[in-house]
Order: C-alpha cells, then structure tokens, then sequence
C-alpha cells in the first residue's frame, strides 16, 4: 500500500511539473501586418470634410484648427482644389480625398451628375434613400465614362499632393441591391456584361464593384509610383461586408449603441485579424463620453477622429469640439508616442470580468473590486523581454475615484518589475500647446508619478489616483 501511494505521489509531482510555463504579455502580443500607409497608434487623424472656410460667413479655418488639436493625418476630405491641397502637402500632412459614388461631372466644378450613372429597368438613374430630392445620381463601375471621371478625381489629387483616398458609400450599386433599395443596373454596359456571362444585371455588381476598386487603385499606383492608401466608411468598424476587405484600412461613424470600450477592443481585434486598421469617428452632446471614447479608442490600438467638423446625424448640425475639450488627450497622444508606436495588444481586463472560473491571479492585471467600471489594457513590444510594458487605463465611470489593481509580475518579466510610473494628460493650457505644437516637443502635455507597490507573493498591489482626464498609462520596467 505505502508502495502504491509513493508511486501516485510521484506521478502527481510529474504531472504538476510538466504544467506550461504560463506566458508573458510579450510572448502573448502579435506583430501586426496592417499597411504602412494606414495612420500610426500615435497619429493624430483630423478631418475638415470641406475646404474651411466654405465662405466669408465661415469663421472656421481647417489648418489652424488642425494645428490646435496636434493632428498629424487629414482624412476623409471632400475637394478638388490643387492649392488646398499643396497646402495640406506642404505643412507636412499625411491628406485623404474623398471619394464617392456620386461624384460630379467633368469638367471639375460641375454641378452635374448625369454621365454614366446606374439606372433601374425603367431606365432612370437612381440614388441612395437619403439623397432623394438632392439629384445626386450614382455612378456606375462598368460604365467607362464614369471610371474616367473617377479617376479624373484620382489624378487631380496625386498631382497636387494627395496621399491617398477616403471612399464613401464604398459598395457603390451592389449597396442600393443589397438594401434592397433599388434594382439596379440595367446601363447597356451591365446589361452587356451580364449577357455575357449568361446572368442578369443585378447577378454582376458585387464582383463589378470589387473589380473596379481594384483596378482604381492599381492605376493610382502607377501614376504615382508608390503605394497609394485606400481607405472606406465601413460603418460601426465591420470588415464582413462586401467590398471592405478590398482596402487598407477604415475610416468609420460610430454610433451611440458601440460607445463603449469591450466593442472597441473587439472591432480593432477583428480588424487587426484582417491584416487592417481602423479610425473612428464619434460625436456626442456628452463631451465627457467623447473624451472617454478617444483614449479607450487609442488604448485598444485604433485612432479616434478629432471631434471637429464631424457627422451626427439625426439633422443635427456638424459637431465642432473645442480644443479646451479634447487637444489635452490629442496632445497627451503625441506626448506618449513611444509608448504607442511598436506596442500590440497583449491582454485585455476590465472590472467587470466575473473570475469566479478562473484564476484571477495569473492573469497580468487583476482588480481589488469587482464594482469598478475600469479597463485595463496591456501593450508589449513582440518578443522583445527588455523593452517596458505598458497598461493603458481607462476609468468609465462617470463619477472617477481612486481604484486598486493587481499585476502578476512573473507574466510582465521573468526576473519581477522593479518600477512603476504613471502618465497622464495634464488640464488645457493654450500656451503650453502652442509651444508644443511649435516645437514638436510635447514633454509638458503630460504628467509622471511613481507608484508604490506591495508585494504578496507574485502580486503586487497598486494604488491608482482618479484618472482626471479618464486615461492613464502605466510604464513597468524589468529588475
């Protein structure tokens, strides 16, 4: 009997041994294969839908609002003027045109939107439901003279300086079928290539509409002679929809019902799966949620629109955010960039998670309170066990107040964290963010504290002050 115990002690010893080593977030973490020519984590993405200012009424200017706020990459832009865009060029930014399917006649300036449009069986051009009454007719991709004014808009914009291009409503005529808004295309050239392959007209538009993306963009390549990024509107982050997975990456409305940090992280997860990136854009009456929405947007590894010039919908007017509002977190992104730029999602914990399966204490960053409405997302350089790791935290929480945390040092470095230092953005100062835009040098747009620590075992125990500004990020350094 003593025998067969000593054997099944052995064995249980055996067996406890053999039991992986668990991971650290560097090993965790996943290099990503997004485009190069899609914004940076530490891009500062601004958009000024139109050339401002509109006219002698508008008091609004893009450039020096877009300095206001320290953006970096203007996106989603509707023009063709050469000179605003040189402008755009010449002050060092990264500019998206904006492409649609409605796009006016030639010669540049036309309020025509008549040649090569799609039409229902009765012969009728057609147009989105929210257009009615606008004559905003689409155009249709087998139709030649639309693809020439198409890529007129294209090569008008590499010339003067263009970076890449922002493509709304990005299904064209396979959209107004999928809605089932219209019936569509029955132009001689669909009708054509539809007889063609033996099918009907409406049998042909998603493939026609895939075609002729990739063909837009293999043709602005050439002109260009580099890589030139495409990006859509896909709507609420989705990458499922037809035609999304043809573009480098998404510049997208949010709506109210996703404001929340587990949809961001699990929309830029997804597009991070499909090899893309991914730019909100969300505006709100409520300008603590919006502030909220950009630091948890950066802290999952998306970019979050400046709120300036933005889309509310519902026929409310633009949203236009202040720089007093929004340019300390904008400011505290440019502040951090070498903590943003090369680090990749490495664990995601929220206050929320209920742990009664699982064993809270070897996940990276566990709370003291299951109440709390906190995010905590770790970000590591891949593979790299040297470099600092950093936990961005979010505090949702209308009401902030101090918080606990754990972290589980064996999955951050083998040898245990020796420091932790906090950053967070620091209140508005128009002097300070002048001076930092002037000079590149963000250093006094955000704060540094050390946190102490207490030990049990593998845990350290961390006080976390109120999160002022919502965001703050911890630095863990290796012993």
């Amino acid at each position: 009997m003593a025998q067969k115990f000593t054997l099944l002690f052995c064995l249980l010893i055996a067996l406890a041994s053999c039991r992986p080593a668990l991971l650290t977030v560097q090993e965790t973490a996943r290099r990503t294969t997004q485009p190069g020519s899609a914004p940076k984590y530490s891009d500062v993405c601004f958009s000024s839908r139109w050339e401002r200012p509109r006219n002698e009424q508008d008091t609004l200017e893009t450039f020096s609002s877009a300095r206001s706020f320290h953006a970096t990459y203007l996106n989603w832009v509707y023009t063709t003027n050469p000179d605003f865009i040189k402008k755009a060029d010449s002050l060092g930014y990264r500019m998206q045109v904006a492409l649609t399917p409605t796009l006016p006649d030639l010669p540049f300036g036309s309020n025509e939107n008549k040649i090569g449009r799609i039409v229902n069986k009765a012969g009728q051009p057609v147009t989105a439901p929210w257009m009615k009454g606008w004559n905003n007719w689409w155009g249709c991709v087998n139709n030649p003279a639309f693809q020439e004014i198409y890529f007129a808009y294209i090569e008008e914009a590499l010339k003067a300086g263009a970076y890449g291009f922002q493509v709304d409503d990005p299904a064209m005529g396979f959209l107004l079928l999928r809605n089932k808004w219209e019936d569509v295309c029955y132009c001689a050239f669909c009708r054509k290539k539809a007889d063609s392959l033996g099918v009907q007209p409406p049998d042909i538009q998603e493939v026609s509409v895939k075609s002729f993306h990739q063909t837009m963009k293999k043709r602005a390549e050439e002109l260009a002679g580099r890589p030139v990024p495409f990006s859509c509107n896909n709507f609420e982050g989705d990458w499922e929809l037809s035609p999304y997975g043809e573009f480098d990456f998404g510049v997208a409305e949010i709506p109210e019902r996703r404001a929340n940090p587990e949809y961001l992280y699990a929309a830029i997860r997804e597009a991070r799966r499909n090899e893309k990136a991914q730019v909100f854009t969300f505006a709100n009456d409520r300008d603590w949620l919006v502030q909220k929405m950009i630091a948890a947007t950066y802290a999952c590894g998306g970019n979050m629109l400046v709120p300036w010039d933005v889309w509310q919908g519902g026929g409310k007017d633009r949203y236009f955010g202040k720089p007093e509002q929004f340019a300390p977190l904008y400011g505290f992104v440019g502040a951090v960039a070498p903590w943003l730029d090369g680090y990749e999602d490495a664990f995601y914990a929220t206050s929320q998670d209920d742990v009664r399966f699982i064993e809270d204490r070897n996940l990276p960053v566990s709370f003291e309170e299951y109440r709390r409405q906190i995010h905590a997302f770790v970000r590591a350089k891949p593979g790299d066990a040297d470099a600092p790791v950093v936990v961005h935290l979010i505090d949702w929480h209308v009401l902030m107040e101090p918080f606990g945390i754990r972290l589980n040092e064996g999955r951050f470095f083998k040898k245990g964290i020796a420091s932790v230092e906090l950053l967070t953005p620091v209140p508005f100062d128009k002097t300070q963010h002048e001076a930092a835009e002037a000079s590149g040098d963000f250093s006094a747009l955000f704060a540094s504290q050390t946190i102490d620590f207490q030990r049990d075992g593998k845990l350290l125990h961390l006080k976390i002050p109120k999160l002022e500004q919502h965001w703050g990020l911890l630095i863990l350094r290796k012993k």
